[in-house]
């Protein structure tokens, strides 16, 4: 099994650098057994001896990468030393409430698993310790090997004359769990003694008395938790201090010999007959987790293999990050800024994942994340922090409604669905145009950095503090371009879905309120005399003469017009001098970061995954909705190549795509630093920002519509081929392909061309990419010529 494992990996950087080969219209209907992935993989070009493992598992077959424990030879000091990553002690699959935040190298399962939140967690669930015939095996640094796939880590222990493969994972019930599979290598005949430590586990309202096979129960946010130790085959050796064993004769021809531990967190009291393990625990689990992906994730096949294995490692990001349970705060699914930081739905992040969950097929999972955010408002009627764990109370600067509208547009939801979340985005916008617009001039205002989710890198904020920043110093209430952006985004999405629901009075209710702020922002934070938005001081109207990432916002949400007067603000964003840095955008100009000293170390969080997302939204939309500027798809490609480097730590020499990580933020980043990688933050694999929808809209250039027309706009015009299929969009699955017709065919059920088909059935083909909208009404299509104005609908 191991060689096999080995040989899945070996393929990693392979599969990406192929040229694609046959392909379908449309995907077939998933099988849930033998081959979920049969569709994505008409798409690939396979041997015969890969094209089953990656039909039955091609996300783990994608991802799984070498762990290295210690450093490798052949390799410099320094760089070998690079290849030790922290993360890597990680599980990457995760259950209902349950995962893994740090796995230690050793047999069974230590390190720190939580449950629901990072207030309930335990730092060993089980160990096991192994003898070979009678003597106990000491386990070296040399002797093991690790392997890390999505759906679980394998360990292969080489303890001659036996070889142990453990098998650690977390299954989508909530089942922390180890297979192993132990055979000789000696072609003797030999007896191996697995032994299982535990301890009852400490829970919160615990309840007293728990005996083996019960770890512990208690309840925690209201939820009953009952911890049960399986281990099939197993003797107890001492219950009380929770020892369990099993021998195994190992025969000499090689044969595996199966064990198998788990412990399951599960929220009712067993029955009083025990409930057996599966046979098959590790091969359900890994069809289950990798079906997940069949069902929900669109297949992407990219010209560049930087853009095509970022897609599903971002896909299993939101997987990782996906919870559900039923508590006071939040209810059905809910998606974590980060579990491993930052581990509650945080409205900060909720626009940017709800855009990215757009593109999920099954729309529950927006659905639910969306009603979350809205039901939890503040007093005052703003959208808040659950009170889960982490709690900070804040109302933070965001966009949902902008994002509900055009979540919509590609999944319309039924009136009941929408109809109280148009009313409870209502309140929220109300909320900021009254508690924080208290002179009534149409913008709001606050005095709380954090509040735009950039913190401290928001030098605005410190400009009427001398230019320093000083935590010390409560900065002035700012009437923020972000805010007033953001707002108006929320107004006219509200608008849009209350015509959407034939509520007249609401419609014209924000459209009028939307006018307002424009109006507003045009006239107060426009300065006509540098061509940007500028914050300014709520007291006096004092300008904070700062550029920053937000001053493009009214670009990104479409408050600013479409005329010469403020277009030429976008050729900021793509100047050097000022916002194209290394890892494009950066959140304050490189004019000022080079000009000023704030006092602060180089701004060392002056990128991140987040800005640099909503600088992408920012290109597409003026690449889409804006003229006159020197914005080009070229740019957007380039600042998308860009967000791939930064994301793949790039330590690797013999794979420039080696398990790629999305940090909170990175630092150490100026051209001066002794490093030639920016350095991560602590908090690794954050659902925080958006990619797959960038892929969606950007790269293969889909323009959600409030109509039934398809559009598309690819921006991916130097590619000499992409496909993007079963792509979920208005009930209806779409298969998007491009194959420049050169006479080499790499798609054979599709001509050479830019295509689109719908539920399986083609509906136009045409020679060059380009910006197109296909009407099903007519079955017409219309090809826009370049610099044409937007189109009704979109």
């Amino acid at each position: 099994m191991w060689s096999d494992v080995r040989q899945l990996a070996a393929t990693l950087v392979w599969v990406c650098l192929v040229v694609p080969g046959p392909g379908h219209a449309a995907p077939v209907p998933v099988a849930p057994d033998a081959a979920p992935f049969a569709a994505w993989v008409a798409f690939e070009r396979l041997a015969p001896a890969q094209r089953a493992e990656f039909e039955r598992t091609f996300v783990d077959a994608v991802l799984a990468h070498q762990v290295f424990q210690f450093p490798p030879g052949g390799l410099p000091a320094s760089q070998a030393r690079e290849l030790l990553l922290d993360d890597d002690t990680l599980l990457l699959s995760s259950g209902r409430r349950l995962w893994n935040k740090e796995l230690l190298h050793q047999p069974g399962l230590a390190g720190k698993f939580c449950y629901l939140h990072s207030g309930l967690c335990w730092r060993r669930l089980f160990e096991v310790r192994v003898a070979i015939d009678g003597q106990p095996a000491v386990i070296y640094d040399n002797q093991y090997r690790i392997l890390r796939a999505p759906s679980h880590t394998v360990v292969e222990y080489h303890l001659d004359p036996v070889r142990v493969e453990e098998y650690k994972f977390i299954t989508a019930d909530d089942r922390a769990a180890t297979v192993y599979r132990v055979r000789s290598s000696d072609n003797r005949a030999h007896r191996v003694t697995l032994d299982v430590l535990s301890q009852y586990l400490p829970m919160p309202q615990g309840h007293p008395s728990p005996a083996l096979p019960l770890l512990g129960s208690g309840t925690y946010q209201s939820l009953p938790i009952f911890a049960y130790l399986d281990a099939p085959d197993f003797s107890v050796v001492d219950a009380t201090a929770v020892q369990l064993r099993r021998t195994i004769d190992v025969p000499a021809d090689g044969a595996v010999v199966e064990a198998q531990v788990a412990v399951s967190f599960e929220t009712n009291a067993r029955p009083a007959a025990p409930v057996p393990l599966p046979p098959d625990l590790l091969g359900q689990h890994q069809r289950d987790y990798n079906l997940w992906f069949a069902r929900n994730v669109p297949y992407f096949d990219a010209a560049d293999p930087g853009f095509k294995i970022m897609w599903y490692y971002r896909w299993w990001v939101v997987r990782f990050n996906l919870v559900e349970a039923d508590t006071a705060d939040l209810r059905g699914y809910r998606f974590y800024e980060g579990k491993l930081g930052f581990d509650n739905q945080i409205s900060f992040a909720v626009p940017a994942q709800l855009k990215d969950l757009t593109y999920l097929r099954n729309p529950t999972f927006g659905r639910d994340h969306v009603r979350n955010a809205y039901a939890n408002l503040s007093p005052v009627g703003a959208v808040v922090d659950p009170p889960g764990s982490p709690y900070w109370g804040e109302m933070y600067s965001q966009w949902i409604a902008q994002a509900l509208a055009e979540f919509h547009r590609v999944h319309p939801l039924p009136t009941s669905d929408l109809a109280p979340l148009v009313q409870a985005a209502a309140r929220d916008v109300r909320a900021w145009m009254t508690t924080f617009d208290p002179d009534g001039d149409g913008l709001p205002q606050r005095n709380i950095p954090r509040i735009t989710g950039y913190d401290l890198d928001i030098l605005s904020f410190w400009y009427f503090c001398g230019l320093r920043l000083d935590l010390s110093v409560q900065p002035p209430d700012m009437e923020r371009v972000d805010f007033a952006s953001f707002v108006y985004a929320n107004a006219t999405a509200v608008a849009e879905l209350a015509r959407s629901l034939a509520d007249a009075p609401l419609a014209a209710e924000f459209d009028a309120l939307a006018q307002r702020i424009r109006a507003a922002a045009l006239g107060s934070l426009w300065d006509d005399g540098t061509r940007f938005f500028y914050p300014q001081r709520a007291g006096d109207g004092a300008r904070a003469w700062v550029r920053e990432l937000h001053g493009f916002f009214p670009f990104t949400t479409r408050l600013a017009p479409d005329e010469p007067r403020y277009v030429g603000a976008l050729d900021k964003f793509v100047d050097p001098g000022e916002f194209w840095a290394r890892f494009p955008p950066v959140i304050t100009s490189l004019e000022h970061y080079k000009r000023w000293t704030w006092e602060m170390d180089g701004l060392t969080r002056n990128i991140a995954p987040h800005p640099i997302s909503m600088g992408a939204r920012t290109l597409i939309q003026a690449l889409k909705h804006y003229h006159g500027h020197h914005v080009t798809p070229a740019h957007f490609m380039e600042l998308m190549r860009r967000y791939n480097a930064l994301v793949y730590p790039g330590v690797n020499p013999f794979d420039p795509y080696w398990r790629p990580n999305v940090h909170e933020y990175y630092s150490k980043w100026e051209p001066y630093q002794p490093s030639p990688r920016p350095k991560p933050s602590d908090i690794s694999h954050d659902f925080h920002s958006m990619y797959p929808s960038l892929v969606v809209e950007g790269v293969v250039g889909l323009t959600p519509r409030t109509d039934d027309k398809i559009e598309l706009q690819p921006a991916a015009l130097d590619w000499p081929h992409f496909a993007l299929a079963g792509l979920r969009y208005r009930a209806h699955d779409l298969t998007i392909v491009w194959d420049r017709p050169d006479g080499d065919v790499r798609y054979p059920d599709h001509a050479e061309g830019f295509s689109l088909a719908i539920d399986g059935r083609r509906v136009f083909t045409r020679p060059q990419l380009g910006h197109v909208i296909y009407d099903p009404a007519t079955n017409t299509t219309e090809e826009v010529a370049t610099g044409a104005l937007p189109t009704p609908g979109s």
